[in-house]
């Protein structure tokens, strides 16, 4: 386990900048300089959770009855005697094809009947030549994506690097000459997603309060509090919100129960795709365990399935919390199974599980990361060779190929850059820039580069 320091804010290393974009310094930070939690920064959970939680039913895993889907994840809860169907209700008793997440199958002990498997067969995919894009933006060292459907838009992430560039900003620039160039979607961002609060991942929000763009909904790990990133987190939550429940969703572990991933109104507004998430916020364990003092591992995992074409976003969810979570969906691991994996912690050593890319088995991985002079490039160390190593070499984990070429990586948090020959469809947007991964709704892709 990677060992944790204090430090007071005075004793940081990332202050200020002088791009447009104020950082505070962390109250606490990790050996490599990275926000965490601490006695007097600890996350609370928002007092309106928003919409609630509605079981997923993404393209792959067990496949939940249509009659269920209308059903609350909390009507299953032990604290409710009883819980509705759409057109009856019934005594309590847990359905035998619903997967479960392990904890809570665990409160009802034996009476919990064995699930009756029953995996997804890709629904129909409509159109076949429909096209959707994610645009992967290059923010620098840091997030932030753009998912462009027929039927509306959704980001996930919009931060980036801040000591030698505002790779927030440029996100938020990005993000308002695409809309420009497609006055279809009305100058409206759907939904928002915050996979966990730390700059590099929601530097953007200031700049994208002060346009005029139109954003619909928000969805974070539904961590609260008045300091820290978290507290740039619930402004943009407030901003977005406006007061009305309608508009946001808490994706906390504590309000889920089944393992299917979960969805509702705000999560996934499109007609044309289905939006699943999954983790988030898990503050019991703040306290409790080392690891989980990382806002890193409370990321919101998201998926979108478009027709046959599948995305995954991991935000910076490390190894520790990936294995927590597999073993959570111990009935239902197929629901991570993905095409297009944006792999966590910006391909951080330890945002690499190896449980979970065998589970995920991605045709094609993308790395959000700084290029070679970038100041977090060269402070983090990202990506790292032994990461990549874990994709392409034998046996190997990303499936599709690409013309082989020369990238730099990183062997440790020490050693200098050296070059990495690639050969498997690993795409990194500090090596080329913006990246477009364009699908059909019948599962073909194409990649391009627009470079820096």
């Amino acid at each position: 386990m990677r060992r944790l320091l204090m430090a007071f804010a005075g004793m940081c290393l990332l202050g200020g900048n002088t791009y447009g974009q104020e950082v505070e310094p962390p109250i606490y930070k990790n050996d490599e300089g990275e926000e965490i939690f601490g006695p007097e920064y600890m996350p609370g959970s928002p007092v309106d959770v928003g919409l609630p939680l509605f079981m997923g039913r993404p393209n792959a895993g067990v496949r939940i009855p249509d009659t269920l889907l209308l059903v609350p994840q909390d009507a299953f809860r032990t604290s409710t005697t009883q819980w509705s169907l759409p057109s009856e209700t019934i005594e309590r008793q847990l359905p035998g094809d619903i997967p479960f997440l392990r904890d809570f199958r665990n409160e009802f002990n034996s009476t919990a009947p064995l699930l009756r498997f029953n995996n997804v067969t890709p629904r129909d995919a409509g159109d076949p030549q429909a096209t959707a894009k994610v645009h992967y933006i290059d923010v620098g060292q840091g997030a932030g994506a753009i998912v462009e459907l027929p039927c509306g838009v959704a980001v996930v992430d919009l931060g980036g690097e801040w000591e030698s560039a505002d790779g927030g900003a440029a996100f938020v620039n990005y993000l308002k000459g695409f809309l420009a160039a497609r006055p279809q979607y009305n100058n409206t961002v759907n939904v928002v997603f915050i996979s966990h609060p730390h700059a590099d991942h929601m530097n953007g929000a200031k700049d994208l309060m002060g346009t005029s763009i139109r954003v619909s909904g928000v969805a974070d790990n539904g961590q609260t509090s008045d300091k820290g990133s978290v507290k740039d987190q619930v402004a943009f939550r407030e901003w977005v919100q406006q007061g009305r429940s309608d508009r946001y969703s808490a994706v906390e572990v504590s309000r889920q129960v089944t393992a299917t991933g979960v969805t509702n109104a705000v999560i996934d507004p499109f007609a044309c795709a289905d939006v699943t998430a999954f983790w988030g916020g898990f503050n019991e364990k703040v306290g409790v365990e080392e690891d989980y003092r990382n806002p890193n591992n409370h990321s919101v995992i998201v998926r979108f399935d478009f027709g046959k074409a599948s995305f995954l976003f991991m935000g910076d969810l490390e190894e520790a919390a990936a294995d927590d979570m597999l073993d959570q969906y111990d009935q239902n691991p197929g629901v991570f199974d993905a095409d297009v994996l944006l792999l966590a912690h910006h391909g951080a050593e330890n945002g690499i599980s190896d449980k979970l890319l065998k589970t995920i088995t991605p045709r094609v991985a993308i790395i959000s990361m700084g290029d070679r002079d970038s100041a977090g490039a060269k402070k983090y160390h990202h990506p790292r060779k032994k990461a990549l190593a874990v994709l392409q070499d034998d046996p190997e984990v990303v499936s599709d190929l690409r013309a082989q070429e020369t990238f730099w990586s990183y062997p440790s948090f020490t050693k200098p850059m050296e070059g990495l020959e690639v050969t498997r469809a690993i795409y990194g947007t500090g090596w080329e820039g913006t990246l477009i991964v364009s699908a059909t709704a019948a599962g073909k892709y194409e990649i391009e580069s627009l470079g820096h």
